[in-house]
């Protein structure tokens, strides 16, 4: 589905993104793992054009020009952003809706997102900022859930999040994987690798571990030195 190849980025003299690769195969839940610099986010806006970079980037074995956010998305690859970045004065129906802008068609996907999160169903009418933070992240990823990915990106979805809801999201985004493949962003490595089939260790730009995920959740150096768990 997604392929990687030397990805690069950087911000003026700063590296964030030191050529990295990686794939994310059909059906399958991939884990970036890392500690808060380590370039998982960057990664994400490189893979989706929002900011410069250099690489390889194909989606079902077709380069992506990444001159625009919109093309990835318009082509099935759809990222939910960090911190929500809901529009806190539209209602939820409104915020959904504006998920489909690019991709999808309102009618056919809604129910996929409110089968997933019913609450947000309840509080269609309801403006958004007045939501909890854990139902504006359920909003958040139900807006993405609309365009139809084949594809989705997820950064830091349990961030901030009481356990409770935690453990909730991460029930749905297991669900994810039997209509989309999905790369995590996630600095829960329990969690993240609880739910995934392999994982990429992130440290100052660069992969420093990669393998399947039971086996780096039972490896305790690898917990000790990178996960710090």
């Amino acid at each position: 589905m997604l392929e990687v190849a030397d990805l690069r980025v950087s911000y003026g003299p700063i590296h964030a993104v030191n050529g990295i690769s990686f794939t994310v195969g059909e059906g399958e839940i991939v884990s970036i793992l890392g500690a808060n610099g380590a370039g998982k986010t960057s990664t994400l806006f490189g893979i989706m054009g929002i900011v410069r970079s250099r690489g390889s980037v194909k989606f079902r074995g077709e380069e992506l020009r990444r001159r625009s956010p919109t093309e990835p998305t318009s082509k099935g690859m759809v990222l939910c952003p960090e911190n929500r970045r809901i529009f806190p004065g539209l209602t939820v129906e409104e915020n959904l809706r504006l998920g489909t802008f690019v991709r999808g068609e309102f009618k056919e996907t809604a129910e996929q997102a409110y089968s997933l999160f019913p609450i947000l169903k309840e509080r269609n009418r309801q403006i958004a900022g007045s939501l909890s933070g854990g139902e504006q992240q359920m909003l958040a990823v139900g807006r993405a859930l609309v365009a139809n990915p084949e594809v989705l990106l997820l950064d830091e979805p349990s961030l901030g999040l009481a356990p409770v809801i935690v453990d909730e999201m991460f029930r749905v985004l297991a669900d994810l994987r039997k209509k989309m493949a999905v790369l995590l962003i996630e600095q829960n490595a329990v969690k993240a690798l609880s739910i995934s089939d392999r994982a990429y260790v992130l440290q100052n730009g660069s992969i420093v571990h990669s393998g399947e995920a039971g086996a780096m959740l039972r490896d305790d150096n690898l917990r000790k030195a990178y996960l710090g768990m």
